[in-house]
């Protein structure tokens, strides 16, 4: 059987990046505060690309800021926020959220103790970690009274990190009753712990997607994924078709790349491996779903079909985006951010046209009567300890008034442009993709219930085998069920008992 210790090198690619995100400017300390304890961090590594500052940018933000709730203006920030993610993410001070925070409650001027390098300037101070540790040193910086005060939510550590006590409830801070949370009080709702609330989501976005190249698909001969999709026919059967037939694993040539392929089809079903339920964990490794998902995805494996690139024996575990920039591989699941990251480099080396580069959601199950997808939440956490709440709280405001307000938004869309070359086309698509209407938003949070028994960096964990041995050993899901269940059951039942 093939092992699991490499399936995850590359960290990074599993992290969701907003397109706001860059590396932050901060001091390079352990002990910021006098801590001696905390872990050692670096904020060295250079942005993919930094936001320039923007007039159109400016100029909405200060048309919006006169019509902010007063609810909103009254509060007072005096200390820079201290921000902790992983491997230097960071907002970007010319963002419109940052932007917009300056705007509603100026620039703050004292600097935590450790961030005197910080720039004026700056409303960030940043703490980075490395991806694999990034929770075990924000629990000790808060057990160090040394706290961060924001950190990004991660449904990939909730309600786990809740229940380890790194991140405090915000009921207290925000109205979630309020008409501004309306779009997004369900899903609120939905990951509520016990009673309360930590997640002030303030907008949902499709979590990944099946890119692919234009010209790769017409000279295979296939209907466009896209134009499938909005014709209401881009299903499982057709995605699987398109598979075998582009498959032709003789001359290395393969249909599908990525790192959680069985993750995101199984959500199409809209029954997750462990769901949250009235305020506690729910398993469903049982139900009919979830086997029959599990079960379509060995066909991806190279013990029987052989669809999916063998990155396991071909590139050291990790995914190959040459293969898939020389058409060598027909779609690539990744994140929204991949374009960025990567595509858009290639985009400009080999001098493709817009349409060249496409995107389509993963397909619905056949005789499904929901389009369900996997959504991804923009949500900030409350560090237990912040020293800084109205901060953090000004940060949420700042950030639901830019996502809502329809000018800030089509100056943020040409910021991406301009920074990144996205083409309008595909932001159209994204635009589609995020409509409330166009998907049943499913969320998973088989992650969410520990690292030693679920982490996202060892697909030999225990949670992560009931996805993984499906797709790369072509293992039955029920054998691989059987053999887990009953440390995940004590584990859910564990946390379930901590809330009332």
């Amino acid at each position: 059987m093939k092992k699991f210790t490499k399936y995850i090198a590359a960290a990074m690619a599993l992290a969701t990046v907003i397109s706001t995100a860059t590396a932050c400017n901060g001091d390079n300390t352990a002990s910021s505060g006098g801590a001696t304890s905390a872990p050692e961090t670096t904020t060295t590594a250079e942005p993919v690309a930094t936001m320039a500052p923007d007039e159109d940018v400016n100029s909405a933000v200060d048309d919006v800021v006169s019509t902010v709730s007063e609810d909103y203006k009254g509060i007072e920030v005096n200390r820079k926020l201290v921000w902790m993610a992983w491997n230097n993410w960071c907002p970007q001070e010319n963002s419109p959220e940052v932007t917009m925070f300056k705007k509603l409650y100026g620039t703050p001027t004292e600097k935590p103790e450790g961030f005197d390098s910080v720039p004026d300037e700056n409303v960030f101070c940043g703490i980075s970690s490395q991806y694999d540790a990034r929770y075990e040193d924000l629990a000790k910086r808060i057990q160090s009274d040394d706290s961060p005060d924001v950190y990004p939510f991660e449904i990939n550590y909730y309600p786990y990190g809740v229940y380890k006590n790194l991140f405090q409830p915000v009921d207290d801070l925000f109205n979630f009753e309020a008409d501004d949370w309306a779009d997004y009080k369900e899903v609120i709702d939905m990951f509520e712990w016990g009673g309360k609330n930590y997640c002030p989501i303030m907008d949902l976005n499709i979590n990944s997607v099946l890119w692919y190249r234009k010209s790769v698909v017409e000279e295979a001969g296939f209907d466009d994924p896209w134009e499938l999709f909005e014709k209401g026919e881009w299903t499982w059967d057709k995605f699987l078709e398109m598979c075998r037939k582009f498959t032709d694993a003789e001359n290395k040539i393969w249909a599908i790349d990525g790192y959680h392929m069985a993750d995101n089809l199984l959500l199409t079903t809209g029954t997750p491996l462990i769901s949250l339920e009235g305020g506690k964990l729910v398993s469903n490794l049982y139900d009919a779903k979830v086997e029959k998902a599990l079960e379509f995805i060995t066909n991806f494996d190279d013990s029987k079909e052989g669809l999916k690139y063998p990155k396991e024996t071909e590139n050291n575990w990790s995914p190959s985006y040459m293969q898939w920039v020389n058409g060598k591989t027909l779609f690539f699941d990744d994140g929204t951010w991949r374009y960025e990251e990567t595509w858009c480099k290639y985009k400009k080396l080999k001098k493709w046209e817009d349409d060249e580069i496409s995107l389509v959601p993963w397909p619905q199950m056949d005789g499904s009567d929901e389009y369900y997808q996997c959504m991804k939440q923009d949500a900030f956490l409350l560090c237990a300890g912040s020293k800084n709440k109205e901060g953090y709280k000004a940060w949420v405001f700042a950030n639901l008034v830019s996502i809502k307000d329809p000018d800030i938004k089509a100056a943020g869309r040409q910021q991406r442009i301009d920074t990144y070359d996205w083409s309008e086309t595909l932001l159209d698509r994204l635009d589609v993709l995020k409509q409330p209407d166009t998907f049943k938003a499913v969320f998973d949070f088989k992650n969410g219930i520990g690292a030693d028994i679920a982490s996202t960096t060892d697909g030999g964990s225990i949670v992560e085998q009931l996805t993984k041995e499906p797709l790369v050993n072509g293992v039955s899901y029920t054998q691989i069920r059987e053999s887990n269940q009953g440390q995940i059951t004590t584990r859910i039942d564990e946390m379930n008992a901590t809330v009332q």
